[in-house]
């Protein structure tokens, strides 16, 4: 009885570390339902002082799965978020593209270039009635914070709305795998920008 007291008392300390581990691995930005699950699971181990160990085990097991779990829904969220500030450079350098156009009460429009394909002709494919091309932009940018004034953090081009430039289908987001944008010195990703008339 000595022995398997011991041996709870060692799988709970390692429960037990197992969720400082998990907590201060989420502390830089949790998801409140995934946060909450952990945190139910951790209260049922630690509660339950009658359990085997098999029942120890399944316990941990299921906190490990867990974990597992958000850490995969926090990289995809990642992705998500680095897709989207790169969106969002694309409408600054369309804005900057076009100082005399998309003027009027309503917004322009950023969309992905299609290879093959000219802005002109892509705009006028009524994408929200902003069939007016104003620019074709590419822009890259590399991870990390900038560490001196003159450390070089993005690339980008301004092109014609009426000529097929930049082809290369690794510039293409709509083409790209998924965490494509996680690699450094990645393609130049190019958009159009299209306005109402």
């Amino acid at each position: 009885a000595v022995v398997s007291t011991q041996s709870t008392g060692n799988k709970k300390m390692k429960v037990i570390v197992l969720f400082a581990y998990v907590c201060l691995a989420l502390a830089g930005g949790k998801l409140k339902n995934e946060m909450a699950d952990l945190e139910d699971k951790f209260a049922t181990v630690m509660n339950d002082t009658s359990s085997s160990l098999e029942e120890l085990q399944a316990d941990v097991d299921g906190l490990i799965t867990a974990f597992n779990a958000f850490k995969e829904a926090q990289a995809k969220k990642d992705i998500d978020n680095q897709w989207q500030a790169l969106h969002m450079a694309a409408a600054a350098a369309c804005r900057g593209s076009t100082p005399q156009g998309g003027k009027g009460p309503w917004s322009n429009s950023v969309v992905p270039k299609e290879n093959g394909v000219k802005c002109d002709d892509q705009c006028k494919r009524e994408i929200g009635g902003r069939t007016v091309c104003k620019a074709e932009v590419s822009l890259t940018g590399y991870p990390g914070k900038a560490t001196s004034y003159t450390q070089i953090v993005g690339h980008y081009y301004n092109y014609e709305c009426d000529k097929g430039w930049n082809a290369d289908i690794n510039n293409n987001e709509v083409a790209a795998e998924e965490d494509a944008i996680q690699v450094t010195g990645t393609a130049y990703y190019r958009f159009c920008c299209c306005a109402k008339p």
